[in-house]
């Protein structure tokens, strides 16, 4: 009988331990959980912006292809005023190049003809030593012809595509299918470092090219881009976070050894949590498919880590010590760990709106990022299609603002751009309208229910010109300026808000082409 409170001390105390070990299990274990769907939405984003990333740098190449489906010979110069405008937007592109079909007949008067500019051009191909030497006789070359910029990338002009066997075998997929296709990792001839690249052939005909035979007969050349997939990543990480993740990039478009095309370290020493892999495929592009394997760091984990599983076994095994001593106090502890719980838990449903709202807007300007600008406009696409009304985009660019950093620095420069943001926010006063930073120096607006906006687009450029910030280096005026392109649609069920959002980036290409400080409409 003496023994039985000591008994029943020790059972409850047993009990209680087990249950505490359990609930604060329960929560640890919930926790893990979502800190793993934070992480996988990380590297979600950070794959969705490698994807529009890729396809901006793809448009530059449909871009560059209007100039030789105007005309069939460019000059270097009408080639190189398009790929100035070009690079200027996309400066992750490595190199724009033009590669003519060359027979072996023609080889010598091609060689001729670019020596006018450049006394030492010829058709070239590399040793294995990595030495250029001139190229073997072949029926047919396809060489580098013009390479825009030129600097940086000596070592391409002239390069023969076709003494390599891969990069042979691609450009003769994409002339017989006439799709744009990327070659797998290579390592480029004016490459100095160990970044990997590769290459984007865009097929060029002159007459018929419907059937393979007319494809092979009528080919032109090939607008090719060359990429640094390093810079690429690194471009696409502006938009996201990739801070404590490891990431690295596969091609897994074929069975090959070496198909790790580039890797992201968050830190040389920090250990990583293993059990969080994340293998993340990308869509299809250019024949190619690329995968992102993703590791978090422990550091990346402890920070979203919080303290309530500890809270809730520290507490709850206090209380199951009163218990077992004392069994009055059960109640009072209780009600102690349940309040504690409420609060903890509020706390971290608090921590993590306030994380979703930072998330969802650009730490520089105070609007709204690209995140919350794609979501917005997917959910505002769909209301659209549903109610059937009209829906527009405005794309914004800041004229010539490379120059404007140059000359004032990059402190003027962001002052400049939550100005701009700041004004262009304070003209839309409808809940429903969105303005974002689109990327660098570039904002876009969605305006649902609106089918008519070139003067609102007006408005916003008129707006920006009235703020008088001194650009005594534009070549548009001695003030900051923008240029704008607008497109309106109503929505069916076929399109893609990404489609009406191209257009739109077509008319501010064309306001830029047409002298800047305009408004274009398509």
């Amino acid at each position: 009988m003496h023994k039985q409170p000591y008994i029943i001390a020790l059972a409850c105390a047993l009990i209680g331990f087990s249950i505490v070990a359990s609930i604060s299990w329960k929560f640890y274990d919930n926790e893990s959980t979502t800190i793993y769907n934070i992480f996988k939405n990380d590297v979600d984003d950070k794959a969705a912006s490698i994807v529009r990333e890729i396809k901006l740098n793809f448009e530059a190449l449909y871009n560059l292809k209007i100039l030789f489906d105007n005309s069939k010979h460019p000059t270097s110069m009408d080639f190189r005023r398009v790929t100035k405008n070009i690079l200027d937007r996309h400066n992750s592109i490595q190199a724009l190049e033009w590669i003519p079909r060359v027979s072996n007949q023609e080889r010598e008067s091609v060689e001729n003809a670019r020596r006018q500019e450049y006394p030492e051009f010829e058709i070239t191909e590399r040793r294995k030593q990595g030495l250029m030497i001139r190229a073997q006789n072949r029926i047919e070359y396809y060489p580098v012809y013009y390479v825009e910029p030129l600097a940086g990338n000596e070592a391409a002009l002239g390069f023969d595509l076709a003494s390599n066997p891969s990069r042979l075998e691609t450009l003769k997929l994409s002339r017989d299918t006439g799709k744009i296709l990327a070659t797998a990792s290579i390592t480029l001839v004016q490459e100095t470092s160990n970044q990997k690249g590769f290459l984007t052939f865009l097929p060029i005909y002159h007459g018929q090219a419907n059937t393979i035979a007319k494809r092979r007969d009528n080919i032109n050349g090939f607008i090719l881009g060359v990429y640094r997939i390093g810079d690429i990543f690194n471009k696409s990480t502006l938009h996201t976070s990739a801070v404590g993740i490891n990431m690295s990039l596969y091609d897994e478009t074929e069975p090959i050894i070496d198909n790790v095309l580039h890797i992201h370290r968050a830190s040389a020493d920090e250990i990583l949590q293993a059990d969080f892999e994340y293998h993340k495929q990308l869509p299809e592009f250019a024949g190619r498919t690329w995968s992102i394997v993703a590791t978090p760091t422990v550091g990346y984990i402890s920070e979203r880590r919080g303290i309530l599983p500890y809270v809730i076994f520290g507490s709850g095994l206090i209380i199951v010590i009163f218990v077992s001593i004392f069994l009055y106090l059960i109640s009072q502890r209780s009600i102690v760990v349940k309040q504690l719980v409420q609060e903890k838990t509020k706390e971290l449903s608090e921590a993590n709106e306030k994380l979703r709202q930072i998330s969802l807007t650009d730490g520089l300007t105070g609007i709204a990022n690209r995140r919350c600008y794609d979501n917005y406009l997917e959910k505002e696409w769909m209301r659209a299609i549903r109610e059937k009304t009209p829906i527009t985009i405005i794309m914004i660019d800041i004229d010539d603002f490379k120059l404007f950093n140059d000359h004032y620095g990059h402190s003027a420069g962001d002052k400049c751009l939550r100005n701009v943001a700041r004004t262009l926010n304070s003209l839309f006063k409808r809940p429903a309208d969105l303005v974002a930073r689109y990327g660098g120096e570039e904002f876009s607006i969605v305006l649902p229910n609106t089918d008519n906006a070139f003067s609102i687009a007006n408005n916003c450029r008129a707006a920006i010109e009235d703020l008088h910030i001194l650009h005594e280096h534009s070549n548009v005026s001695n003030e900051v300026t923008i240029s704008v392109g607008v497109s309106s649609a109503i929505p069916s069920g076929i399109m893609d808000p990404y489609e009406l959002v191209n257009y739109a980036d077509k008319a501010l290409y064309r306001a830029k082409e047409s002298g800047r400080n305009r408004v274009e409409k398509i």
